[in-house]
């Protein structure tokens, strides 16, 4: 029986992990090796995970599991046949084991599950550190039973075929071989790669621990994470294994201006790490790339800044904010760069945007006139929408979105961008008449020190349709012009308020790259806003009726109750670029 068929719902590849690196008398000549001292120093992604039943038991007791456990969807999952018998395959093993599987984990696994690709021989070594040798004895003895009894019943030979390598006991099932020495368990795909651990064990020959470059990723690896990952990628480049990831142009304007950094940095940097840190409150993923900032900045100066000290402006987070983003951008350098950093077509789209672009700017240049006159940097935010009382409530509630840009000639560009938003506003009247949308309304005000302009639909005329105002009621569309800031909103009060925020938010001294942040409560809140359209959405794409819809609903309503906010930050400090992801959990009894 292959050691896939234990793979189902994530905890299958774990059950086999424990179980199926499991086979004959420990092999104890010499003493006992980390699993860096016994992978080879040719090994390119290297995976440790010190206390894995921590983790499973992290994820399978904390509350946010009971929460989706009770979602229609899982529960239609687990009554699947596959997962019954997996479940049946479970408690058969769990019989002969004589405990039930989150505990032969613990024994299995308690020391530590560690993962290595060797690039020479293509193979992949599984290693972990058992608790309880003994106990492995007797799991590896399931194993065999099981897969001899699978073989029985199928009319097919003995699957399990044993050898021996410089006295240790090899079993082979399929692909995989196994092999056992103290209180190591390996599992690999190659024999050649099982041999090379087995030399390191006995001779302690040249191991990933004595390599240079891994060394150096350890030290500048934070704390002690759950789990570790580590990828060589000077081999693999000369291997040709990543040509075209960071060498091509790319056909995709919008990754590049979110990752081409991290792309280009993969030119140069010699290795990659991420870090995964996990407990109740939540989870927080780190991946680091050594880097030069200066040089990177030769190659995409738009992305950081012509030294590499490209800093984005300070996140801002006005009342009700769903979702708030700060990055360094310089718009103008990608434009202008264009030509190097994407492909035929999409620079042909770039010519025939700039034409179209140049009518609409009143025949400026937009690449030089309007982005040149745009410092690098903008922050978007997207907030839940109040509905006064007395006034529009849309049937759809959507949030409000705005852009704010940092302008180099205020004066000379707020005119241009004003005008333009005016020619807009009279664009937008004249295709929503086509449409039978109410016109927009403009008006301009002064509010402290800012320029307002604004327009508002005329209110709905009654009707009997009873489905309430349109979309198009969330909008009130505005732009502000405050000091050198401009600000182009979806809805006036945003608007007003990021107005003030602008001019009271200090500078960030430790500004990143790039930050984001998506709030929890918030998007619950929305959703729960338009829980109606939800549900009737949901019967019209699944075909739920009306009780079934609004079980699934609210199940994923209580789901996000669990959910505090998620993050991402990128840095490009002490020579190190950082992306690093963070979800955190509301901890409710």
């Amino acid at each position: 029986m292959r050691v896939q068929t234990f793979k189902t719902a994530g905890l299958g590849l774990s059950f086999v992990l424990g179980m199926a690196v499991v086979c004959l008398p420990r092999y104890s000549r010499g003493a006992e090796r980390s699993a860096r001292e016994l992978l080879p120093s040719t090994t390119v992604g290297y995976l440790e995970i010190p206390q894995p039943h921590k983790l499973i038991d992290l994820v399978l007791d904390h509350p946010l599991s009971r929460e989706i456990e009770k979602h229609p969807d899982y529960q239609k999952a687990i009554q699947s046949p596959d997962f019954q018998k997996f479940r049946e395959l479970v408690k058969l093993v769990e019989g002969k084991l004589g405990m039930n599987w989150r505990d032969a984990l613990r024994a299995l696994g308690g020391g530590g599950l560690y993962v290595g690709v060797d690039l020479p021989t293509q193979g992949l070594a599984i290693l972990n550190k058992t608790a309880d040798p003994e106990f492995a004895q007797k799991a590896r003895d399931v194993l065999l039973e099981l897969a001899r009894q699978d073989a029985s019943s199928k009319g097919q030979p003995d699957p399990v075929k044993q050898a021996d390598y410089r006295g240790a006991t090899v079993h082979q099932i399929g692909e995989l071989q196994y092999a056992v020495f103290g209180s190591w368990v390996l599992t690999t795909n190659k024999s050649a790669l099982l041999q090379k651990v087995l030399d390191n064990q006995l001779d302690g020959g040249k191991s990933l621990a004595g390599e240079e470059q891994f060394t150096t990723a350890l030290k500048v690896r934070q704390g002690e994470p759950a789990a570790w990952l580590y990828v060589d990628l000077r081999l693999l480049k000369i291997l040709g294994a990543m040509k075209g990831i960071y060498d091509k142009k790319s056909d995709n304007p919008p990754g590049e201006l979110l990752a081409g950094g991290i792309v280009g940095a993969l030119a140069d940097a010699p290795y990659v790490t991420a870090s995964l840190e996990a407990d109740a409150s939540g989870v927080r993923l780190s991946a680091a790339l050594p880097c030069n900032p200066a040089a990177l900045a030769k190659k995409r100066e738009f992305y950081f800044g012509a030294d590499g000290q490209g800093a984005a402006p300070p996140l801002l987070k006005p009342p009700g904010t769903l979702f708030t983003l700060t990055s360094y951008r310089n718009f103008v350098s990608l434009w202008r760069n264009a030509p190097d950093l994407f492909d035929d077509q999409i620079n042909a789209k770039f010519a025939e945007a700039e034409g179209g672009l140049k009518t609409l700017f009143s025949g400026r240049n937009f690449r030089d006139e309007i982005l040149g006159n745009l410092e690098p940097g903008f922050r978007l935010v997207a907030v839940r929408q109040q509905y006064p009382a007395g006034g529009i409530t849309p049937a759809i509630k959507l949030p409000a979105v705005a852009i704010v840009m940092r302008m180099k000639n205020p004066q000379e560009t707020g005119r241009i961008f004003k005008i333009t938003y005016q020619s807009l506003l009279g664009f937008l009247n004249v295709v929503g008449g086509m449409n039978g949308v109410d016109p927009l309304d403009q008006s301009t005000e002064k509010v402290g020190d800012a320029l307002v302009v604004f327009a508002e639909y005329l209110p709905p005329k009654m009707t009997d349709t009873g489905a309430g105002p349109g979309m198009h009621f969330n909008a009130s569309p505005t732009a502000v012009f405050v000091g050198d800031q401009f600000i182009l909103s979806s809805a006036k009060p945003l608007a007003l308020e990021l107005a003030k925020l602008v001019q009271a938010t200090p500078p960030d001294e430790k500004a990143a790259n790039t930050a984001m942040l998506l709030d929890g409560p918030t998007l619950r809140s929305t959703l729960a806003d338009n829980r109606g359209p939800l549900v009737a959405q949901n019967m019209l794409q699944k075909g739920h009726d009306q009780g079934a819809a609004e079980k699934e609903i609210d199940a994923l309503l209580q789901v996000l109750q669990t959910l505090q906010n998620v993050s991402q930050n990128l840095t490009a400090n002490d020579n190190l670029l950082r992306l690093t992801l963070e979800l955190k959990l509301r901890i409710t009894n």
